[in-house]
């Protein structure tokens, strides 16, 4: 078994075809540093990782580095092959791109000195970078190279770019300003509040995120997985229940994954050769003809599910309004009744029941919500090759929701809200 602070993983050429992939090599530098200072070593450990450490920061000589810098590219390679594996089929991310921005190291010698003296934001190659910002006793080794690369400006401009947003609602929310999510609403939010509301609660989120934060960081010891409990809600929206700004709070955050990805403009081509026929969504196209029409109705029946899980709750508890009226008026559409019977059940005027309910207009956010998310995968990569594929798609996702596939069946947008008020 070869040690692992002497083998890098790298990109390597293929001269076959001149591609690349990633390899190993065993440095023969790395291997004479652990020889000569007596490392009989075959698994890496903390206490090595700590000994090779103190030899960098304490010699000119860059044997320790590169050993440390071989140690660290293992690590590094399961993350890039774990995000691959998690992400690659749903956001088309190819695997030699995501270990371009952490396997670039091509073993030459460096010493400590060197990288610490470096004044560049990001230096290369990667596992310099790591090791140069390393902080023993905050964590080991391995796991600081993980969080150097979740956190790499490079890698997140990437995965921003095919769609994929590596943040929690609640630090996405944190994260953005005011002006962003006036934006993200008007372009995307549902009409269950208004622009000036969204922005208002993300305020007082915001005012409010950070302190209970650090008491979560204090109570746990961890900088991550806090969520917003019952007395936070209750404090920055005291006039409604929890639940209700638990919502809304998911709804902008979801506005704005939108907004910042990008990915529902993006179109490959205008190539109007190249559209997509879309009849209906049980036969949307797919062009390796490796997806059966069972897989693609799952998958549209999947993402217009998350799609409406996310949208809907925000319409039918609003933060300004009648809730009960909404409920009545809702319900009874669910149950297939027209706008006179409506406005009768619900004492109100047919023009109340027009204004209130929008059913188009909220079926169609939906549909483009989970048209976003269905261009992400390869059974649906043609519809994205022109505006007017995206276009058409969007739309055969909002007449799915609204009318039934067969006679006497449930349209799914009625179906969903049957579900959701019982």
């Amino acid at each position: 078994m070869v040690s692992p602070y002497m083998e890098l993983r790298r990109l390597v050429p293929i001269q076959a075809d001149r591609g690349i992939a990633i390899g190993g090599a065993v440095l023969p530098a790395a291997k004479q540093h652990l020889e000569a200072h007596g490392f009989v070593i075959c698994e890496a450990d903390a206490h090595t990782d700590q000994q090779l450490l103190n030899q960098a920061l304490s010699s000119s000589e860059p044997g320790a580095l590169l050993c440390l810098r071989c140690r660290i590219s293992h690590p590094l390679e399961a993350k890039v092959r774990g995000f691959q594996r998690q992400y690659g089929q749903t956001y088309g991310l190819d695997l030699i791109d995501l270990a371009t921005f952490a396997l670039d190291d091509d073993g030459r010698p460096l010493s400590y000195a060197d990288i610490s003296s470096n004044q560049t934001p990001l230096v290369s190659p990667f596992t310099a970078e790591v090791l140069r910002t390393y902080k023993p006793g905050f964590c080991g080794l391995p796991h600081w190279a993980r969080l150097k690369l979740q956190v790499h400006n490079g890698l997140k401009a990437y995965f921003r770019e095919n769609g994929l947003l590596l943040i929690s609602d609640w630090a996405l929310l944190a994260d953005s300003t005011g002006k962003r999510v006036r934006e993200a609403w008007t372009s995307f939010g549902a009409a269950g509040f208004t622009a000036n509301y969204a922005v208002a609660l993300h305020q007082a989120y915001k005012i409010h995120y950070h302190s209970a934060k650090a008491s979560h960081q204090q109570a746990t010891g961890k900088a991550s997985g806090w969520i917003p409990n019952t007395d936070f809600l209750q404090l920055i929206a005291p006039e409604q229940a929890v639940d209700a700004s638990a919502n809304q709070l998911k709804a902008i955050a979801h506005a704005l994954r939108l907004l910042k990805s990008g990915q529902w403009q993006r179109s490959a081509s205008l190539d109007d050769q190249l559209e997509a026929e879309i009849p209906d969504p049980s036969t949307l196209p797919s062009t390796e003809d490796q997806f059966s029409a069972a897989e693609l109705r799952s998958l549209i029946t999947a993402a217009l599910k998350r799609a409406m899980d996310h949208y809907m709750p925000a319409v039918l508890t609003p933060a300004n309004g009648d809730s009960n009226l909404l409920r009545c008026l809702w319900g009874g559409w669910a149950e297939g009744l027209t706008n006179r019977p409506l406005a009768e059940r619900c004492s109100t005027s047919c023009g109340t029941v027009s204004k209130e309910l929008r059913t188009t207009h909220h079926a169609k956010a939906i549909a483009t919500a989970a048209a976003v998310e269905l261009k992400r995968h390869p059974g649906f990569v043609s519809v994205s090759h022109s505006v007017k594929g995206a276009e058409r798609l969007v739309e055969a996702l909002k007449n799915h929701l609204l009318k039934p596939e067969r006679e006497g069946d449930v349209a799914p947008l009625r179906r969903w809200i049957q579900q959701y008020l019982n």
